[in-house]
């Protein structure tokens, strides 16, 4: 913590209360501003009035102001002033409470290691980071941050070339190729941050054995945002730890104006042709809910997916006969998970030939460039770059409107 006397009970119940108000106040939209200022008036009156007096500290807690340039991702927030930026991540999947913090510094001299429960202090920008996913990879390597990724989970999900030349120059460890980490390689790589996936819940997202090494760990929730744009903005997250904060707002920027224009230009399609997705796994074929990314991204591109009227940002679990009921005459079938070709599709249940969309040809998965192992850029890329998602989209849904597109497809490709 910031200098102070710690033998003084009554700071230490300040200390406590601040804790409190950080970690499980409720941060909606709305209100986030409002308890922003509320917490920064706290954290002046509190650090000024218990500071030693023989130590001097830069520190104006009055002068930190919300980012509101993150105006579509509901998952985490950031507040700044001259000195520090604070990460705020609301990582409850029920709720917004506040589940982390992150004080982001750059001069050692003005923070020390006793800061409140569940507030996490960072050097930055983050020089060996251990990036838990791929997609959390090639944000950094789309930020210019290459050289400071020293760990990734499994490189089977790899694709892009950089990452694997550095891995095969044994530049960077797997750390992950099962379940579980490898803790001891963990430890003894000491990263200054380890960005992991989140499921939502915070009592068991992190490792319990992991979080006793007291290595920083983020759990990006950034699935559990419904708006693509809002994923997209997750760049902004991870480039805090690495202060390439004007870097990720270009990209970000760009993504938006190109995204909404596309919209626009889905907008004016003369049809609006009916779509399902997926596949079922044994029993079970989970679809997009009607709130969920996938679904949003599909109306942005003036297609109309069955289950749109569903209240669900989830998935929805239903039977093979649920999904024939509605979708036997659909004009359209996507993403059928690593599928190549229609025989591929029929050797996995023979009722897919029942499909209109099978018995037309339009069969299209996100598969047109993937690794040896299957997997596609998709997932590497697709959550930083919806517009290029909603451009094959457009592509696919829309012939009339191809000519006015910058580029056939990125990740799609039809199973012939």
């Amino acid at each position: 913590m910031f200098k102070m006397n710690a033998k003084k009970h009554k700071v230490m119940s300040q200390s406590d209360t601040l804790c409190e108000l950080l970690t499980t106040r409720l941060f909606t939209q709305k209100k986030l501003c409002s308890y922003v200022v509320k917490i920064f008036t706290l954290f002046s009156l509190f650090f000024f009035s218990c500071k030693n007096p023989e130590t001097k500290t830069d520190f104006n807690f009055s002068d930190f102001k919300r980012d509101t340039s993150i105006r579509y991702a509901k998952r985490f927030a950031i507040a700044r002033n001259a000195d520090i930026a604070l990460v705020y991540l609301f990582g409850n999947k029920t709720n917004f409470d506040t589940t982390s913090v992150f004080l982001l510094y750059k001069d050692t001299t003005l923070v020390q290691k006793n800061l409140p429960k569940k507030i996490t202090a960072v050097k930055i920008p983050c020089t060996k980071i251990a990036a838990l996913s791929s997609i959390y990879a090639n944000m950094l390597n789309d930020l210019g941050m290459l050289e400071n990724l020293a760990a990734i989970d499994n490189m089977d999900y790899i694709i892009n070339p950089d990452i694997i030349k550095k891995f095969e120059a044994k530049q960077l460890l797997e750390l992950q190729k099962s379940p579980n980490i490898e803790l001891e390689q963990t430890i003894a790589l000491q990263p200054d941050i380890i960005f992991s996936f989140g499921m939502g819940n915070p009592e068991k997202d992190i490792e319990p054995k992991l979080a006793q090494t007291k290595i920083p760990v983020a759990m990006s929730v950034d699935h559990l945002e419904e708006n693509p744009l809002a994923r997209a903005e997750w760049i902004k997250f991870f480039a805090a730890f690495v202060d390439k904060y004007f870097q990720a707002d270009s990209i970000f920027k760009a993504t938006e104006k190109n995204y909404l224009e596309l919209k626009t230009l889905a907008s004016q399609a003369q049809t609006q042709p009916t779509v399902f997705s997926e596949i079922k796994y044994g029993d079970v074929w989970y679809l997009p809910g009607g709130k969920s990314y996938m679904a949003q991204l599909l109306n942005d591109a003036s297609a109309n997916y069955i289950w749109k009227n569903d209240s669900s940002a989830g998935s929805l679990p239903l039977s093979f006969e649920q999904v024939y009921v509605k979708a036997k005459n659909a004009d359209f079938w996507l993403n059928q998970a690593m599928i190549k070709t229609k025989q591929e599709l029929l050797d996995y249940e023979s009722r897919y030939s029942e499909f209109a969309a099978f018995k037309k040809g339009n069969l299209y998965n996100n598969i047109k460039t993937t690794n040896n192992k299957g997997y596609s850029t998709y997932w590497e890329t697709g959550m930083i770059y919806p517009d290029r998602i909603l451009s094959d989209f457009i592509f696919i849904f829309h012939p009339e409107l191809k000519s006015r597109l910058k580029n056939d497809l990125y990740y799609y490709k039809q199973l012939n």
